[in-house]
This record gives C-alpha cells, structure tokens and sequence, in this order.
C-alpha cells in the first residue's frame, strides 16, 4: 500500500512541475534577433505581433510577423526585410506553438519558458532564442466592432462574398451562420 502511495505522489509530483502555456498569454508584440532558420530561408525574425488575427484588408492589422528573407536567386545572395500576416497561431501537447504565416509556411516551436516580459523557444531541431516583450506597443490594432444590418455576408478571412456557393462557415450581420449544401 505504501508503494502504491509513493508511486501516486511522486505521479503527482512530476505532473505539478509540467507547465503549461496559453495562447492568450502570447498577445502583443515579440521582438527577437539573430535566428537562423535554414528551411524557410529565415535569417532574423524582427518581430512578431500576435493578437485577435483581424485582417481587415490593411496589409498592417491584425498579427504580423516582420523577418528578414535569404534569396539566392541567380546565384547571388540576397537579404530583404519582409512583413507578412499571421493568420493563426495556436499551442499544441501544452508547449508547442504553431505559427500560421499567410498561406505560405508554418513556424513550429517548443516553449520553454514564458513570463509576462520574455518568451524562450526552441526550434524542433534545437536552436535557442528569447522573444522579448515589447511593452511600449502590442503592435495590433484593437478591434472596433461594427453592427452592419446590411445583410452583406462574409468568409472568414474578412472578404466579402456576393453569394454562398459552398459549405462552410459565413458572418452575417455579426452572426456566425453555418452553410451545409
């Protein structure tokens, strides 16, 4: 009975140390410098704004990520600074977050800390860098709320649609409506 005993404590023991993380605790503005991320041709993340995710046709709103870009085009390296949107972001096993970047790529991390000023991270293959909290701005727009009784529909991603041609999921007049043809 003591060994049983023993055995559910020190479960309990190790399962209070495992920390877990929140996508709501990663609102507002990262700034971050000197990552490598051979794959996606990524030589410097600069910043990363994550919010409510509202792309509101301003290549500025919503969550963005501002990054520095490897071309080797023509065999001549190149670097360029880049703002994309972020359409997503989410965390995943309590510790991995998944960054959605336009249509084009996702970043995958591990969190290995995060505190209300800074964010450590780690990529799947190993390398090491701080997010660090940029408390001067959250860098996203707040979100105004329009009440349009207009009847005008709408995707998702904010662009208006003339007609519903297929399933999904549509916004009303502020009202969620769920389309099944």
């Amino acid at each position: 009975m003591k060994k049983i005993l023993f055995s559910l404590l020190l479960v309990a023991a190790m399962s209070a140390n495992a920390q877990t993380f929140d996508e709501v605790d990663l609102i507002g503005t990262w700034r971050t410098s000197g990552l490598a991320y051979a794959p996606l041709k990524i030589t410097n993340i600069e910043s990363i704004a994550l919010g409510d995710n509202i792309y509101d046709g301003d290549p500025q709103s919503g969550s963005l990520i501002n990054y520095t870009h490897e071309d080797d085009e023509f065999n001549e390296y190149i670097e360029y600074p880049r703002t994309q949107r972020i359409l997503d972001y989410f965390i995943t096993n309590n510790n991995k977050l998944h960054i959605i970047v336009q249509d084009d790529y996702t970043l995958h991390f591990i969190i290995e800390e995060l505190t209300s000023s800074s964010l450590k991270v780690k990529t799947y293959d190993g390398h090491r860098f701080t997010f660090v909290k940029d408390n001067s701005s959250s860098g996203v727009k707040p979100m105004t709320q329009t009440n349009s009784a207009d009847g005008s529909i709408y995707n998702l991603n904010g662009q208006k649609v003339e007609d519903v041609t297929t399933n999904g999921v549509y916004i009303q007049n502020g009202q969620k409506k769920v389309v099944k043809k």
